[in-house]
């Protein structure tokens, strides 16, 4: 693999969107480096391992939302 990731590639190798990737980026949620200024983005696959890592990891530990039952509800 190349050490170097463009987004499109950073993208496939997340399995996300190209705009997910941009949106992590201009966060500061992924680590990147911008190459010739603010046009070219690049990001190691490391760094994408460990975002997504963060993301799971998240995951795992938010609580469930509540859940209503229908008698709750019910008139």
């Amino acid at each position: 693999m190349k050490t170097w990731l463009t987004v499109a590639e950073s993208a496939e190798y997340a399995g996300v969107s190209r705009d997910t990737i941009y949106t992590a980026c201009e966060r500061g949620e992924l680590h990147h480096a911008r190459i010739g200024g603010r046009r070219s983005i690049r990001v190691k696959a490391q760094w994408i391992d460990a975002w997504l890592e963060r993301h799971v990891r998240g995951a795992e530990h938010a609580r469930p939302g509540k859940q209503r039952s229908m008698e709750a509800t019910a008139p």
